[in-house]
């Protein structure tokens, strides 16, 4: 959504996911550990015994909202800037307006459908064939990524920020206009 909207109105597109290189190479033990963290390989990342790759995940995006805010700051105010990231909701409170922040979710059955279909995370499905669990590597990973939504979907709902929950008849454009409508874009 966040692609299409900035394509539509010539804003800048900012993804944190498609920087989370960038906020290794400026990380620093003491500040950001998780960022950090030694990668053993991915059998270990999927399987290990004991493994708290979610809050591992979780950790470093909290890690990482200083160099997003860095990284917006110098893209300058020369045009609206689109973001599309995970940071907390109550943080993004005490720093924007409310009609400036939306979070988008989709009901269990469609991350289910849909997840390994995203273009970032597609490779994932190359991977677990090689692992000696795939079938159990595939499920708790998805059990991972549903418990994460559903637990920023609460802290959404807790700060009272706008969100939208799509589900198998949702459509593009009709996403699009609610997005637009809360930022209170002209159709």
């Amino acid at each position: 959504m966040a692609g299409l909207i900035s394509t539509k109105r010539g804003m800048n597109y900012y993804s944190s996911d498609d920087h989370a290189f960038e906020y290794k190479q400026l990380a620093n033990p003491q500040d950001h550990p998780a960022i950090l963290r030694y990668f053993v390989n991915w059998e270990w990342y999927f399987l290990g015994q004991g493994n708290d790759r979610n809050q591992w995940l979780v950790s470093a995006a909290e890690e990482s909202v200083e160099f997003i805010l860095l990284e917006l700051l110098q893209m300058g105010k020369s045009k609206p800037i689109i973001i599309d990231t995970d940071i907390a909701p109550e943080f993004l409170r005490g720093i924007a307006d409310d009609n400036r922040i939306v979070y988008l979710y989709a009901e269990d059955e469609l991350i289910h459908r849909d997840y390994f279909n995203r273009d970032h995370v597609r490779g994932m499905l190359d991977l677990f064939p090689a692992l000696s669990d795939p079938e159990r590597a595939k499920r708790e990973t998805m059990d991972g990524i549903i418990a994460n939504s559903r637990k920023s979907l609460q802290q959404a709902r807790q700060q009272h920020v706008q969100y939208y929950i799509r589900n198998a008849q949702t459509t593009t454009e009709e996403m699009l206009a609610r997005i637009e409508t809360h930022f209170g874009l002209e159709q």
